[in-house]
């Protein structure tokens, strides 16, 4: 049995804090231990392993990350862990796919200066309200504006 310091770090964030974890040696890999201390919340997160056998040391990162056997904590006498949950670049994928797929400024501008953009016309009280609005319509017709 062995009797670990588990912790779980996002950059510099302490997403759990140091605990005390006891689990079997024997058959277990670091896959279980971080399962067993984060209850499958993060199981869809690319996580790095690093371990230690005193606070005063530097950590040491574990090749074969959660895949490594717990066996190496017993025979090399560590005794704390840390998960390290690696940030996805996904939402940043994400943002720049959706940014390529909608229209920049410019050409919606452009779009824009190919509209007509003649007045409305007005109510027609009078021949000079009349003579507006034909000159709105030949306007249209001979597509300026």
């Amino acid at each position: 049995m062995l009797y670990l310091l588990v912790q779980v770090n996002e950059s510099i964030k302490c997403v759990i804090s140091e605990r005390v974890v006891s689990i079997e040696a024997i058959d277990n890999k670091f896959f279980d231990l971080f399962d067993a201390i984060t209850l499958g919340q993060y199981n869809d997160r690319e996580v790095k392993v690093f371990i230690r056998q005193e606070k005063s040391e530097n950590w040491r990162e574990v090749d074969n990350g959660l895949k490594g056997d717990l066996k190496i904590l017993e025979v090399l006498g560590f005794l704390q862990v840390k998960f390290y949950l690696v940030k996805s670049n996904l939402n940043t994928q994400d943002i720049s796919i959706s940014t390529q797929n909608r229209e920049n400024a410019f050409s919606i501008l452009m779009q824009n200066s190919r509209k007509l953009l003649l007045p409305q016309r007005i109510t027609e009280y009078n021949n000079c309200d009349r003579l507006y609005n034909e000159i709105i319509e030949l306007l249209q017709d001979l597509k300026v504006g």
